[in-house]
């Protein structure tokens, strides 16, 4: 008989969180830890006789088939939910037109045909919603580390929005992808609460020992189980059976089955390769038992707490032990298991992913590929786009063209191929999609195919574009090979599609001619789904908000997602432009949701991330903006969405003065910028951070060079956002090269000229660049106080305490202390807030030159006898510097400077300013 504790030991604190969760509902709790660590256990004790009498109702993910089986626990849910309210009463619950739980189970059916993916997550979300109305709900997902993406989606659906009395709870094994993917997709939400559960220590090790012999154990006993077991629940009771014995865990976990009497062996051996358990008709033909044998033979098995039933599917009770299981079973044995498993799911699940993943198991891919297909048209049908590229490459890995399976199908390998890139691209996984459309157009004669090799170079580009910001050339030659007769449609989406690349490459007028072209087809055939691309790509170039609205509402008609999606990314980065960063931050906020709604997090989701964190990043909330950015990372996005957000990082880290963190993310962009062949508007704004960047090192030929290396594109082909902030940083750093070689006339003409290009760039931005770069260039207070004005209009809180230093500054240098003292408050305030480091530092050397912050006049310690304003002259004449120079610099006249200049050689004891400098060098004075 296997040991196992009568009671939960040391998990009073967790059950009380979990119960005071269910209180608070609606919250979702992830509980998480290694396998073993008794996380079903926890769930199943804690819901017990919870107040209110909820409505508990299970779903598990299944090992087997994840990958490519969408919504799996859920399925087991809904049933669940049948089996305890009847089926009348759910389908009274569900939409009266029709319900997408009809492709889950029949009886709630029939499903509507071409069902928008939403609209099941919404139909989900409602049901629990209705259910939650009469009676509380708690809806337990097991195993989420095995979750397919569309389960995964769902869970963090209902988390995003679960409304009433529904607590929902998912388990997963600690760390790994799909668990970081989870977190990442439920965020940083305040109603989600992470449950990790640590392995018992030494005391709990003994309480639970003590509760499976009946008696206290021996501390020694205690000392070398905890230390064998690292405390894991599961292994503590392993050894307690074993009686210690000197051999692996895993043997000792098979040591508890290897005595089992036939046919409770061979029936746990077909439970370990089921994948996660099944139902009990499948076990009957799978193992040939007669019904009552069978029965017998699962009680038994569930008396010695080996199996559990679940959803009225069999399982064995903790994986580790079913994985031991399954491992010890020679080849053989596993693929004659597998294919009887196949057979048996032939009847009961002729479209489902396990029975695919059988055949496969099992050594047949000629039954596994027809399988695989329909299960893919399946996914496809629920829009479970990863499950289906998942199919799709099973399929791909097995093809054999001469083989039975594909002239059972009647497929040919482009065709799979094709479907295949079309559902990596709208999965999000571009490099994939990308290889996929490529060998499927290998594939193709294009001369006897060209409108179907247009859609695949169509494909194809659109996909490079989310890599790397090309396939521009892809899209043109995709619109060149269609004939005179091909579709007009077809003609009008390639046509939207170089429109969208364009934009992003700094193409404008190409897009401004496809984008009306692919309207006037559009027009002509009086299709919206065409009509809504070019609008938005019009849209973007006028800047009509109308337009925006327009091909908004058209898009999400015509459920075209992508372009829907796109409407909020563009139409927020257009009011960015315009300086409305709180109203921009808020549009691409509400795109977020949409995406995260529709299941494109990973691609539009995190370009609108990106979009909003910018924004946010203008604003100040620079906190809210990193937390978004990391989330977003966390995805996975495409190389350039990827890119773009590590840019919104970089300018955060650069202003908060982290630069190793700085460094790494500019290698990073760097990196990017050297190997992608488009991406021309990011690559501009990784070359004004580039800039920066080395004038903030006092690097300023270099960071001219890089100036000078972009202006002509800034002129003739930059989008005015990114034109507009070079003309800033480039104007920040011509007076940085003035301040530096102050009697160089070569660098004085130099800047002076440039200051001309750039007034002129400025130009085509908003009154708080053009007027920054003014005041730069006639350095005068109001000039200068007009651009701070400017820019705390617009609540652009780091740029206004950066002009009002230049202020303070300009102020200091025409003896106007009370005004100097006043804006060096403000931006003191502004860059404590934020936390700007570097912008800290300026404003304590401003205060410090001007006699602002207090400094002493008596003798600093260590300093030759000199005074701290005295200190301050010679740091500044050992740099090479005039007395005018000096004067300018520390905000005095040139007579003080004279005087002091005077005291200090006659307190060192030289005779001339070289001495001087000489000795301040060579104590550290600089």
């Amino acid at each position: 008989m296997a040991v196992v504790s009568p009671v939960l030991v040391g998990r009073a604190a967790e059950t009380a969180v979990l119960r005071s969760a269910y209180e608070r509902a609606p919250v979702t709790v992830l509980i998480t830890g290694e396998a073993g660590i008794g996380k079903s256990r926890l769930v199943g004790d804690a819901l017990r006789d919870l107040p209110g009498d909820p409505l508990v109702l299970t779903g598990a993910c299944l090992e087997l088939g994840a990958e490519g089986a969408p919504y799996v626990p859920f399925v087991a849910v809904v049933r669940d939910l049948v089996r305890h309210l009847g089926l009348d009463a759910v389908r009274a619950l569900l939409p009266v037109d029709g319900s997408a739980l009809g492709d889950w189970l029949p009886g709630l059916g029939p499903a509507p045909a071409g069902y928008a993916r939403t609209r099941l997550l919404e139909e989900v979300l409602a049901l629990a919603g209705r259910v939650a109305e009469a009676r509380p709900l708690v809806l337990v997902v097991e195993d989420l580390h095995w979750a397919d993406a569309s389960t995964r989606e769902l869970f963090a659906y209902l988390a995003r929005n679960a409304a009433g009395s529904v607590l929902l709870v998912g388990t997963s094994r600690a760390g790994g992808t799909p668990d970081r993917r989870l977190l990442a997709e439920l965020g940083r939400r305040p109603d989600v609460v992470r449950l990790p559960l640590e392995p018992l220590a030494a005391p709990q090790v003994a309480e639970l020992l003590a509760a499976i012999d009946g008696r206290p154990p021996e501390p020694e006993r205690v000392r070398r189980i905890h230390g064998r077991s690292g405390g894991n629940p599961l292994f503590v009771e392993a050894l307690s059976e074993a009686g210690e014995a000197p051999a692996s865990l895993r043997e000792l976990l098979l040591a508890r089955v290897a005595d089992l009497p036939e046919p409770l062996g061979e029936l746990l051996s077909a439970l370990a390769v089921s994948g996660g358990g099944t139902v009990e008709s499948v076990l009957e033909s799978v193992t040939a038992l007669p019904p009552v044998q069978l029965g017998r033979a699962l009680h038994d098995l569930a008396e010695r707490r080996l199996v559990s039933a679940r959803d009225e599917r069999y399982e064995i009770r903790h994986d580790v032990l079913r994985e031991a299981v399954h491992d010890a079973l020679l080849p053989g044995e596993r693929r004659r298991l597998h294919r009887r498993f196949a057979v048996a799911l032939a009847d009961h699940e002729p479209d489902g992913a396990a029975l695919a993943e059988h055949w496969t198991a099992a050594g047949e891919p000629a039954a596994a590929l027809p399988a695989a297909w329909r299960a893919a048209a399946r996914a496809e049908r629920q829009h479970a786009h990863d499950e289906r590229l998942h199919l799709l490459g099973l399929i791909l890995r097995q093809w054999d063209p001469a083989g039975p399976a594909a002239a059972e199908t009647g497929l040919e390998r482009g065709d799979v191929l094709e479907q295949a890139a079309r559902a990596a691209f709208a999965a999000g996984r571009s490099a994939r999609g990308i290889a996929l459309a490529t060998d499927a157009l290998d594939e193709l004669d294009r001369a006897a195919e060209p409108d179907r090799a247009a859609r695949l170079l169509g494909l194809r580009g659109r996909l490079r574009q989310r890599v790397d910001g090309t396939g521009a050339d892809d899209l043109a030659a995709a619109v060149a090979l269609l004939p005179p007769g091909a579709p007009p449609g077809l003609r009008a989406e390639l046509l939207s599609a170089l429109a969208f690349v364009g934009i992003g490459g700094h193409r404008s007028g190409e897009s401004r001619a496809a984008a009306t072209e692919a309207l006037r087809i559009a027009d002509e055939l009086d299709e919206d789904a065409l009509r809504a691309p070019a609008l938005l790509v019009l849209a973007t170039l006028r800047g009509d908000r109308g337009d925006f609205a327009a091909a908004r509402r058209l898009a999400r008609q015509a459920g075209d997602e992508h372009t829907y999606l796109t409407t909020f990314q563009w139409e927020a980065l257009r009011l960015g432009a315009d300086g409305r960063y709180a109203d921009a931050a808020d549009l691409a906020q509400e795109g977020r949701a949409a995406a995260e709604r529709l299941g494109h997090a990973r691609s539009r989701g995190t370009m609108l991330a990106k979009a909003q964190a910018e924004n946010l990043e203008a604003l100040g909330r620079w906190d809210e903006a990193m937390a978004i950015v990391e989330d977003a990372l966390a995805e996975g996005p495409p190389p350039l969405y990827a890119a773009a957000l590590r840019l919104v990082a970089a300018r955060i880290a650069a202003a908060r003065g982290r630069t190793d963190r700085l460094e790494v993310l500019l290698r990073q962009l760097v990196e990017f910028a050297t190997h992608a062949a488009g991406a021309e508007e990011l690559k501009a704004d990784i070359a004004v951070q580039r800039l920066e960047w080395a004038s903030g090192r006092g690097e300023y030929e270099a960071a001219d060079d890089i100036l000078a290396e972009h202006l002509p594109a800034a002129r003739e082909s930059w989008m005015p956002p990114q034109a507009v902030r070079l003309a800033v940083a480039g104007a920040r750093l011509q007076r940085a090269r003035r301040a530096a070689a102050p009697r160089n006339r070569r660098v004085a003409d130099a800047v002076a000229a440039r200051l001309a290009e750039l007034s002129a760039l400025s130009a085509h931005g908003l009154d708080a660049h053009r007027l920054t770069v003014a005041a730069m260039t006639a350095d005068e207070l109001p000039a200068w106080d007009r651009a701070a004005a400017a820019w705390r209009e617009l609540g652009q809180r780091h740029e206004t305490a950066l002009v009002l230093a230049d202020a303070a500054a300009r102020a200091l240098a025409s003896n106007n202390r009370p005004g100097a003292r006043s804006r060096l408050a403000e931006a003191r305030a502004i860059a404590t807030d934020l936390g700007a480091a570097p912008l800290l530092a300026r404003l304590d050397d401003l205060a410090h030159r001007g006699r602002l912050d207090g400094a002493p006049a008596e003798p600093a310690p260590g300093g030759f006898g000199l005074t701290a304003r005295e200190l301050d002259v010679l740091r500044v004449l050992a740099r090479g510097r005039s007395n005018a120079e000096i004067a300018a610099e520390l905000f005095v006249s040139v007579h003080t400077v004279n005087t002091h200049v005077a005291r200090i050689l006659a307190k060192l004891g030289v005779a001339t300013r070289t001495e001087a400098a000489g000795r301040a060098l060579e104590h550290g004075l600089r």
